[in-house]
């Protein structure tokens, strides 16, 4: 990923850093009594992937329970969690389910009596796949405390959902669920935040994967309150700089704390993450950016959009979407933390907001030149502002199963529901046309919105190249109308592109003398195997971070 030097038959490290890349007649020098020489035989090496906006430190407790993705109706749901109860008989305490898709459902998500007709005998929480929404039993809706009189963090956007009569359902809009999911002790720190940093962290080693950004940590305490989110951000970090400095590290991480809650203080955040960056700030655990959770997604109305959904009903008034952080916080938070140093990353879904964020990056570029704020997913945009990011070269980053069949359903089906066919048309996944007119475009996976044996860059980079959905047999390339990357530019949104994002183009993103030996290995090389076919059959059997083996199989 080196223009300059394209391909190399042999690398030299001494310390963690590369210290020669050439030929093999070269590399001859710098071998000595004590070198560990690895030939590799023909495999193909690249620098180590970095996974862009990934929530791999404290999230796997949205994941560890029953699966619930091969359910395709509100009843599989409860169906699978019922065999679960009965095949587990002893188990006791609160029953978590995980991965249920709109799209598969055909249906918001499961309500009360939806689930409480399999009589689970146990408080439950069916967690939807993108972690959002989640639907409760009556008997977990009791042990949190929730009834009619529970206020909404933010109606219309953090909510519970109500019938005609004003009654709770028992489906939680937006992480409401959340508190429950502490209320009912679901929640269990201790034992739940090692087992995300092993498992998610450990598997993108296994991956290629050396450097990972976190815009977040999703922990429940994020729908409670900042000063929780704050509190477990100080304990988790101190976790990580322990692990990075007993040298268990498994990757570069780059944290971010989230601004979401409405009641949220843009200044005492950005000096939250002020003291955080005056803590972390090497190259193994950084905090240096601020992230910014706006607004909900597409399939739930409530991303914002320049034309009104269509109505769920005839009679329904027409809706927009809605912001959870306005536009005015929006660019409060922005200037506040340009000001101090600080990048900020934005969850960007609809097209409205995405509008109205270029502008707000535009005008605080002109104040602070050397900020890199990001749009995150860019689910949709408009072609006038695909014009304007870039121009003026607004980092973006993109998550390609937000807008392939996995979302969309099947050759569009859903969204075709929700929103007007030209404007999808015009607007929906516009990061293909981005990539062919700049070079500024990272792509991630987003765990836990997807599990994360579905987030990893091989699985993404084949996303890309094919636009269409490997975990859905007969997927057909969606949206049709748009482009498909080419393997160089998967490279790069995977390599290059996230080192200039993060800050660190001069350390890592590409083999190079003096940067950090981060290197993936792989059995083959990527420009032999089919697009259709990387995920079977791009393999990795060595990943080096800092030139030590994170992973090696077979080497």
């Amino acid at each position: 990923m080196n223009p300059n030097q394209p391909k190399a038959t042999a690398v030299a490290i001494l310390n963690g850093k590369i210290i020669y890349v050439g030929n093999d007649k070269g590399a001859k020098k710098y071998i000595g009594d004590k070198t560990d020489v690895v030939a590799l035989n023909g495999k193909y090496v690249t620098p180590g992937f970095i996974e862009s906006h990934s929530h791999v430190v404290a999230s796997a407790w949205t994941t560890m329970g029953v699966d619930l993705s091969a359910a395709r109706s509100v009843d599989d749901i409860g169906r699978i969690l019922k065999d679960y109860v009965e095949e587990n008989p002893n188990e006791k305490g609160p029953l978590i389910g995980f991965g249920w898709m709109p799209a598969n459902i055909g249906a918001r998500g499961p309500r009360a009596k939806d689930l409480d007709k399999w009589n689970l005998g146990r408080p439950t929480i069916a967690i939807g796949n993108a972690v959002h929404d989640a639907g409760l039993n009556t008997l977990a809706l009791r042990a949190a405390g929730i009834d009619n009189n529970t206020p909404d963090i933010q109606p219309g956007v953090m909510f519970w959902e109500r019938d005609k009569e004003n009654n709770i359902t028992g489906l939680g809009i937006e992480v409401i669920f959340f508190d429950a999911f502490i209320k009912i002790g679901a929640w269990q720190p201790e034992k739940m935040v090692p087992e995300s940093i092993d498992k998610l962290q450990g598997f993108l080693a296994k991956q290629g994967v050396t450097t990972a950004m976190v815009p977040g940590l999703v922990t429940p305490a994020a729908a409670v309150s900042s000063e929780l989110s704050m509190e477990d951000m100080r304990e988790i970090m101190a976790i990580l700089k322990r692990r990075a400095d007993r040298g268990e590290a498994q990757m570069r991480l780059n944290v971010m704390p989230m601004f979401k809650l409405p009641d949220a203080d843009p200044q005492e955040f950005v000096d939250f993450t002020l003291e955080m960056k005056s803590l972390y700030n090497d190259d193994m655990v950084r905090v240096d950016k601020v992230k910014i959770h706006p607004e909900l997604a597409w399939n739930q109305r409530g991303a914002t959009q320049l034309v009104p959904y269509l109505p769920e009903n005839k009679d329904d008034a027409p809706t927009w979407g809605k912001y959870g952080v306005t536009p005015d916080r929006i660019f409060e938070v922005i200037n506040r933390a340009n000001k101090n140093g600080l990048d900020v990353i934005t969850h960007a879904d609809g097209a409205r907001l995405i509008k109205r964020l270029t502008e707000i990056i535009i005008e605080a570029k002109k104040h602070y030149p050397d900020a890199r704020n990001r749009l995150d997913h860019i689910s949709m945009m408009d072609l006038e502002t695909r014009e304007k990011v870039v121009k003026n070269n607004i980092p973006t980053n993109a998550t390609p199963m937000f807008v392939n069949e996995l979302d969309a359903g099947l050759k569009g089906k859903v969204i075709y529901q929700y929103m007007p066919r030209d404007y999808i048309e015009e607007a929906l996944s516009p990061y293909q046309e981005l990539a062919n007119k700049y070079d500024n475009v990272s792509l991630s996976g987003d765990t836990p919105a997807a599990p994360i044996d579905r987030a990893y860059p091989i699985y993404l980079m084949q996303q890309s190249m094919t636009n269409k959905e490997p975990s859905i047999e007969g997927s057909t390339a969606f949206p049709p109308w748009r482009p498909t990357l080419t393997i160089d530019q998967a490279l790069h949104a995977y390599t290059v592109a996230p080192a200039w994002q993060m800050r660190m183009e001069d350390k890592i993103g590409s083999i190079e003398v003096g940067k950090y030996a981060d290197m993936a290995i792989f059995e083959k090389s990527l420009r032999d195997i089919e697009p259709d076919n990387l995920i079977e059959e791009a393999k990795v059997v060595g990943t080096l971070l800092n030139g030590k083996f994170t992973h090696r199989e077979n080497l």
